[in-house]
């Protein structure tokens, strides 16, 4: 319970972060997903109930903070949350680099189907072609983003009851029955 407060704590932090002080300071192109990356994080590291449950919350808020179809990102950070489980079945997500991948994956993933589904279901225009524009510096500071939270989180993890480095495949294994 502990450590989903400190998620819910720090996720409302990054949201935060991300959507009110970042673009005052930073060139909206240059604001990292910072959500995203947590979100990804947990799809790897938390039980999936409680990773779950987070995704969906972080995604409604976001949706309530800074979509204008409300939904949206509680849709797509569910779907991406879903692929994230799946593949770690496959994949051993003991490295760091991994965690890399999966945000510049994750982050092609989001503005694929954020596009798509704004394309789809609201009257947006050429949604795809502003996305395309911008998703090669949202990828680049997703990367950045990624590499400074996570130095910051795998120092925090051991001090909030979590084993030290990243979760995996040996850790999910014993605890979900993989």
């Amino acid at each position: 319970m502990k450590r989903l407060f400190v998620y819910l704590s720090f996720g409302l932090l990054l949201m935060l972060l991300q959507t009110t002080l970042l673009p005052q300071l930073l060139p909206r192109v240059l604001v990292p997903n910072l959500l995203l990356i947590l979100l990804l994080y947990l799809a790897l590291s938390e039980e999936f109930v409680n990773a779950l449950l987070l995704t969906l919350l972080f995604g409604l808020l976001q949706d309530c903070f800074g979509s204008t179809v409300l939904g949206l990102y509680a849709v797509v950070h569910l779907v991406i949350f879903f692929m994230v489980r799946v593949m770690v079945t496959r994949l051993s997500a003991e490295s760091p680099v991994l965690l890399l991948l999966l945000v510049a994956a994750g982050t092609l993933v989001q503005a694929f189907l954020v596009g798509a589904c704004l394309t789809l279901f609201a009257e947006a225009g050429s949604v795809l072609g502003i996305l395309l524009v911008t998703l090669p510096v949202q990828l680049f500071v997703n990367l950045l983003g990624a590499i400074f939270l996570l130095s910051g989180l795998l120092y925090l993890q051991p001090q909030f009851g979590a084993r030290s480095g990243m979760a995996g495949l040996p850790h999910q294994s014993r605890r979900h029955g993989a």
